[in-house]
């Protein structure tokens, strides 16, 4: 928690009140303790029954329950606490400006998540193994990435030593 507020429930409402047409949660490890953090809130759960055999199968089976109609899904994590609304109009509305492949969040000279693909590449994601994220898509096209700086995405939350590391 960040105050009285979990940080999947914090992360979830910056997505519902971005310009994001619809907005999936994919669930698994401790599915039943995160889909009661999220009641009550107008989005889709999705269950990865297979979550154990890495981030590629929660990449997969988000775009399993994406509409055919949609061009383009924003990715992002549940352990970035700056992720903002703002941030991810800004990643939309880049998308829809240049129609780029990929537009990523650039930080700690990287760049990474919160990222938005195209339609174009659902099938090459969907190939993903293992514990291996998008990345290796990002950086296989990185002279056509569009790029939207977000310095604070190095902050992320995976311990209780980085939670309380935090500023409060």
């Amino acid at each position: 928690k960040i105050g009285s507020t979990s940080l999947i429930r914090k992360l979830a409402g910056e997505a519902l009140a971005s310009r994001a047409d619809e907005v999936i949660v994919v669930v698994g490890a401790e599915a039943h303790m995160i889909r009661n953090e999220l009641k009550g809130l107008k989005l889709t759960i999705v269950d990865n029954t297979d979550w154990a055999r890495g981030l590629s199968t929660s990449i997969i089976a988000g775009l399993t329950a994406v509409s055919e109609q949609c061009e383009g899904a924003l990715f992002m994590l549940c352990d970035q606490p700056y992720v903002t609304s703002y941030l991810l109009n800004q990643l939309m509305e880049r998308f829809e400006s240049t129609r780029a492949p990929i537009v990523t969040c650039e930080y700690a000279q990287t760049v990474g998540i919160p990222a938005l693909f195209s339609k174009s590449l659902f099938s090459e994601l969907k190939l993903l193994k293992g514990d291996a994220g998008a990345k290796s898509v990002i950086l296989g096209r990185i002279e056509k990435l569009q790029r939207i700086s977000f310095p604070r995405g190095v902050v992320d939350i995976d311990t209780s030593d980085d939670l309380e590391a935090l500023p409060r």
